[in-house]
C-alpha cells in the first residue's frame, strides 16, 4: 500500500472546498423547492462540508488510497421531516431529480436488538441537464451524501452517538427500550396523521354532497385545512400558512362559521377581486386557471370582505 502525500491532498481539498460548499447549498435549495412543490412539510434541510482536518482524519482512519473517490460524505445534506410516509415521498423525488450512486435504508441492516435508528441514505450527483444552470456549473462528478429522517429518528441519532460495544452493558437494555419507544411513537404519529386525513376526507365529501361545508365541528387546524381543501382545493396549500391563519382567526374571535358563511356569500365575486388586485399590483391579467393567492390568501380575502374586525386587523 503506497503512502499518500497528505499535504498535497490537503492542498487539493482546500481548492475543492468551495465547490463542495456550493454543491451542498444548491442541493438544499433545490430540495426546499421540490418539497414545497409537492406539499411535503419538513422541519429542516441542512448541509455541511467536512473541514480539512476531518477529511484528512478519515483518510488516515480508513486507509483510503483514492480519497476523493472513496469518501462519499465530503458534502452531506440532511432532510428532517415529520412522518414516515413523507420519507417515501422524498425518496421518490430524490430518485427522479438526482443521479443516485447509493440508495440504502439503514434499518434493513440492523438486527432487532441493535442500537441505531432508521434513516434513508443516498449518495447523489447532479443530473447533466442541471449543469447548464449558472449555479450548478463546475459541480459535475461531485458527490453528496443525502440523509432523510423523521424528527424522532433525528433525535435518537443525536443522542445515541456510541456504538453498542462502547456502551456499558448495564445501560444497553435501557437504550434498547428507548429506541423501541421512539420507533413506536413514530408509528403512532403516522397512525394519527392517517386518521386525521380520513376524517378530513369525510368532511370534504360531506360538504360536496351538501354543497356547503359544515361548521358544526370543532374549530382546529385540521378542520380549517379541511375547509380550505373544500373551498380552494385547486390552489397552493401550506400547513404553516394555514396555522398562521388559524392563529389570526382565534386572536380576532372569528369562528369557522364566519368563514364558511362568508365564503358562501362572496364565492362568486372574490375571484373578481383577485383579478383586480393582480392587475393593480402586477399590471397583468390572470389567465384561466392562474391564481394570485394560495388557499390562505383566498380565505383572508373572504374574511376581509365579510368581517370588519378582520379587515381592520389585516390593514
Amino acid at each position: 500500500m503506497k503512502k499518500l502525500d497528505l499535504s498535497l491532498i490537503s492542498q487539493s481539498y482546500k481548492e475543492l472546498y468551495e465547490r463542495y460548499e456550493k454543491l451542498g447549498y444548491n442541493i438544499s435549495q433545490a430540495l426546499e423547492l421540490l418539497l414545497k412543490e409537492n406539499s411535503i412539510p419538513y422541519l429542516s434541510i441542512n448541509y455541511r462540508t467536512k473541514d480539512s482536518d476531518s477529511f484528512i482524519g478519515k483518510i488516515q482512519r480508513k486507509s483510503y488510497q483514492d480519497p476523493f473517490s472513496e469518501i462519499e460524505d465530503i458534502c452531506g445534506v440532511r432532510i428532517i421531516c415529520y412522518y414516515q410516509s413523507d420519507i417515501d415521498k422524498i425518496k421518490k423525488i430524490v430518485r427522479k431529480e438526482f443521479n443516485s450512486t447509493f440508495d440504502e435504508n439503514k434499518i434493513e441492516n440492523l438486527d432487532y436488538d441493535q442500537f441505531g435508528y432508521r434513516s434513508h441514505h443516498f449518495v447523489v450527483k447532479i443530473k447533466k441537464n442541471w449543469l447548464n444552470a449558472p449555479n450548478y456549473r463546475g459541480l459535475e462528478n461531485l458527490k453528496a451524501e443525502l440523509q432523510i429522517r423523521t424528527v424522532l429518528m433525528h433525535a435518537w441519532a443525536e443522542i445515541e452517538h456510541k456504538s453498542e460495544s462502547q456502551v456499558p452493558i448495564e445501560f444497553r437494555r435501557k437504550l434498547s427500550r428507548i429506541s423501541a419507544k421512539l420507533e413506536e411513537s413514530d408509528e403512532q404519529f403516522e397512525e394519527i396523521k392517517n386518521q386525521i386525513e380520513i376524517n378530513n376526507s369525510i368532511l370534504i365529501e360531506s360538504a360536496k354532497e351538501a354543497n356547503a361545508f359544515s361548521y358544526n365541528v370543532e374549530f382546529n387546524l385540521d378542520s380549517l385545512q379541511a375547509f380550505l381543501d373544500y373551498a380552494f382545493g385547486n390552489r397552493g396549500k401550506n400547513i404553516k400558512s394555514t396555522s398562521k391563519l388559524f392563529e389570526e382567526m382565534k386572536e380576532n374571535n372569528i369562528s369557522l362559521k364566519v368563514l364558511t358563511d362568508g365564503y358562501e356569500k362572496v364565492k362568486d365575486i372574490y375571484c373578481e377581486v383577485e383579478k383586480e388586485e393582480a392587475n393593480f399590483f402586477f399590471e397583468s391579467e390572470l389567465k384561466e386557471g392562474e391564481f394570485m393567492w394560495g388557499q390562505t390568501g383566498a380565505a383572508r380575502t373572504v374574511l376581509e370582505l365579510v368581517d370588519d374586525n378582520y379587515y381592520a386587523f389585516i390593514q
